[in-house]
Protein backbone atom coordinates (compact mmCIF):
# COMPACT_ATOMS: atom_id res chain seq x y z
CA UNK A 1 0.00 0.00 0.00
CA UNK A 2 1.40 3.27 -0.63
CA UNK A 3 1.88 5.78 2.21
CA UNK A 4 0.48 9.31 2.49
CA UNK A 5 2.28 12.27 1.88
CA UNK A 6 1.88 12.92 5.66
CA UNK A 7 3.14 9.31 6.29
CA UNK A 8 5.99 9.90 3.96
CA UNK A 9 7.05 13.36 6.19
CA UNK A 10 6.38 11.79 9.52
CA UNK A 11 9.42 8.91 8.44
CA UNK A 12 11.14 11.53 7.16
CA UNK A 13 11.46 13.44 10.03
CA UNK A 14 12.00 10.41 12.77
CA UNK A 15 14.72 9.08 10.39
CA UNK A 16 16.86 12.98 9.49
CA UNK A 17 15.80 14.70 13.07
CA UNK A 18 19.52 13.86 14.79
CA UNK A 19 21.12 14.85 11.57
CA UNK A 20 19.31 18.14 11.24
CA UNK A 21 19.76 19.22 15.48
CA UNK A 22 23.44 18.61 14.39
CA UNK A 23 23.41 21.11 11.82
CA UNK A 24 21.18 23.39 13.48
CA UNK A 25 23.67 23.11 16.22
CA UNK A 26 26.86 23.56 14.41
CA UNK A 27 25.89 26.24 12.63
CA UNK A 28 23.88 28.39 15.74
CA UNK A 29 25.69 27.41 18.28
CA UNK A 30 24.88 28.91 21.34
CA UNK A 31 23.25 32.01 19.66
CA UNK A 32 19.55 30.75 19.42
CA UNK A 33 17.85 27.09 20.09
CA UNK A 34 19.08 24.38 17.58
CA UNK A 35 15.96 22.85 18.49
CA UNK A 36 13.72 25.52 17.38
CA UNK A 37 15.59 25.94 14.23
CA UNK A 38 14.96 22.83 13.10
CA UNK A 39 11.28 22.81 14.75
CA UNK A 40 10.68 26.04 12.30
CA UNK A 41 12.67 23.99 9.20
CA UNK A 42 9.98 20.94 9.88
CA UNK A 43 7.19 23.31 10.23
CA UNK A 44 7.87 25.26 7.23
CA UNK A 45 8.52 22.05 5.41
CA UNK A 46 4.96 20.52 6.46
CA UNK A 47 3.23 23.81 5.37
CA UNK A 48 4.26 23.28 2.16
CA UNK A 49 4.74 19.17 1.99
CA UNK A 50 2.66 18.48 -0.66
CA UNK A 51 4.97 20.01 -3.02
CA UNK A 52 8.18 18.31 -2.14
CA UNK A 53 8.85 14.13 -3.24
CA UNK A 54 9.57 12.74 0.27
CA UNK A 55 10.66 9.32 -1.08
CA UNK A 56 14.66 10.72 -0.91
CA UNK A 57 13.77 13.79 1.83
CA UNK A 58 17.56 14.33 2.81
CA UNK A 59 18.96 17.39 0.78
CA UNK A 60 15.49 19.25 1.12
CA UNK A 61 15.63 18.79 4.76
CA UNK A 62 19.02 19.64 5.23
CA UNK A 63 19.23 22.48 3.24
CA UNK A 64 15.88 24.13 5.07
CA UNK A 65 17.24 23.78 7.81
CA UNK A 66 21.03 25.33 6.69
CA UNK A 67 18.28 28.00 5.27
CA UNK A 68 16.60 28.80 8.69
CA UNK A 69 19.60 28.72 11.04
CA UNK A 70 20.95 31.25 8.84
CA UNK A 71 17.65 33.51 8.82
CA UNK A 72 18.04 33.22 12.75
CA UNK A 73 21.24 34.52 12.35
CA UNK A 74 21.39 37.55 10.37
CA UNK A 75 22.21 39.85 13.22
CA UNK A 76 26.20 41.20 13.23
CA UNK A 77 27.80 38.66 14.91
CA UNK A 78 27.32 34.72 15.32
CA UNK A 79 27.28 32.82 18.25
CA UNK A 80 30.32 30.08 19.80
CA UNK A 81 29.83 27.04 18.78
CA UNK A 82 28.45 24.61 21.71
CA UNK A 83 30.21 22.53 23.85
CA UNK A 84 27.37 19.34 22.42
CA UNK A 85 28.69 20.06 18.55
CA UNK A 86 29.16 16.82 16.32
CA UNK A 87 31.96 14.77 18.20
CA UNK A 88 31.37 16.78 21.29
CA UNK A 89 33.01 14.61 24.15
CA UNK A 90 35.30 12.98 21.26
CA UNK A 91 38.37 15.00 19.84
CA UNK A 92 40.45 14.20 17.05
CA UNK A 93 43.38 11.28 16.88
CA UNK A 94 41.65 9.04 19.18
CA UNK A 95 41.01 11.58 22.10
CA UNK A 96 44.71 12.90 22.00
CA UNK A 97 44.34 16.37 21.73
CA UNK A 98 43.39 17.96 24.96
CA UNK A 99 40.49 20.22 25.43
CA UNK A 100 42.33 23.40 25.24
CA UNK A 101 43.19 22.81 21.71
CA UNK A 102 39.44 21.96 21.12
CA UNK A 103 38.26 25.07 22.64
CA UNK A 104 40.81 27.21 20.68
CA UNK A 105 39.44 25.25 17.54
CA UNK A 106 35.78 26.47 18.45
CA UNK A 107 36.98 29.65 18.66
CA UNK A 108 38.65 30.52 15.80
CA UNK A 109 35.88 28.64 14.63
CA UNK A 110 33.06 31.21 16.73
CA UNK A 111 34.99 34.03 14.85
CA UNK A 112 34.60 32.84 11.17
CA UNK A 113 32.14 35.25 9.16
CA UNK A 114 29.09 33.71 8.93
CA UNK A 115 29.26 32.33 5.14
CA UNK A 116 32.94 30.82 5.86
CA UNK A 117 31.36 29.00 8.91
CA UNK A 118 28.59 27.61 6.95
CA UNK A 119 30.19 26.10 4.21
CA UNK A 120 32.97 24.71 6.63
CA UNK A 121 30.37 23.25 8.64
CA UNK A 122 28.43 21.57 5.74
CA UNK A 123 31.64 20.63 4.19
CA UNK A 124 33.79 19.43 6.84
CA UNK A 125 31.23 17.72 8.99
CA UNK A 126 28.28 17.00 6.69
CA UNK A 127 30.15 15.75 3.93
CA UNK A 128 28.62 17.82 1.10
CA UNK A 129 30.47 18.17 -2.41
CA UNK A 130 30.61 22.06 -3.50
CA UNK A 131 27.93 21.39 -5.53
CA UNK A 132 25.01 20.77 -2.50
CA UNK A 133 26.93 23.36 -0.55
CA UNK A 134 26.43 25.94 -3.15
CA UNK A 135 22.67 24.75 -3.58
CA UNK A 136 21.88 25.22 0.32
CA UNK A 137 23.88 28.69 0.94
CA UNK A 138 22.42 30.01 -2.70
CA UNK A 139 25.74 30.46 -3.97
CA UNK A 140 27.65 29.43 -6.55
CA UNK A 141 30.35 27.34 -6.71
CA UNK A 142 33.05 28.84 -7.47
CA UNK A 143 31.61 31.07 -4.90
CA UNK A 144 32.34 27.89 -2.29
CA UNK A 145 35.19 27.27 -3.32
CA UNK A 146 36.28 30.77 -2.33
CA UNK A 147 33.98 30.94 1.24
CA UNK A 148 35.88 27.61 1.91
CA UNK A 149 39.91 28.58 1.05
CA UNK A 150 39.08 31.56 2.66
CA UNK A 151 37.51 30.46 5.46
CA UNK A 152 40.51 27.32 5.94
CA UNK A 153 43.31 29.81 5.50
CA UNK A 154 41.77 32.29 8.42
CA UNK A 155 41.37 28.92 10.60
CA UNK A 156 44.78 28.25 10.06
CA UNK A 157 46.01 31.80 10.80
CA UNK A 158 44.26 31.74 14.13
CA UNK A 159 45.40 28.25 15.37
CA UNK A 160 49.14 28.97 13.66
CA UNK A 161 50.19 28.24 17.46
CA UNK A 162 48.78 25.17 17.42
CA UNK A 163 51.22 23.37 15.03
CA UNK A 164 53.02 20.82 16.03
CA UNK A 165 56.42 20.01 14.74
CA UNK A 166 57.48 17.62 12.47
CA UNK A 167 58.18 14.86 15.56
CA UNK A 168 54.92 15.75 16.97
CA UNK A 169 55.92 16.29 20.09
CA UNK A 170 56.11 20.16 20.84
CA UNK A 171 54.45 22.60 19.76
CA UNK A 172 56.02 24.93 17.29
CA UNK A 173 56.14 27.96 19.38
CA UNK A 174 57.66 26.16 21.97
CA UNK A 175 60.10 24.74 19.38
CA UNK A 176 61.23 28.27 18.26
CA UNK A 177 62.00 29.49 21.99
CA UNK A 178 64.47 26.74 22.36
Amino acid sequence: MAETTIELFEKAVRQHSRRLLTIARAIVGNRASPEDVVQQAVSNLFEHRDRYDWREPGGLMRRTVVNEALRVLRTPRMAPVSDDHPGGGRTPVGGMIDRETVEAVRKAIDELPEHFRAALVLCEYENMSYVQIAEILNASVPQVKTWLHRGRRQLAQRLKHLAWDGGGSKRLEDAETQ
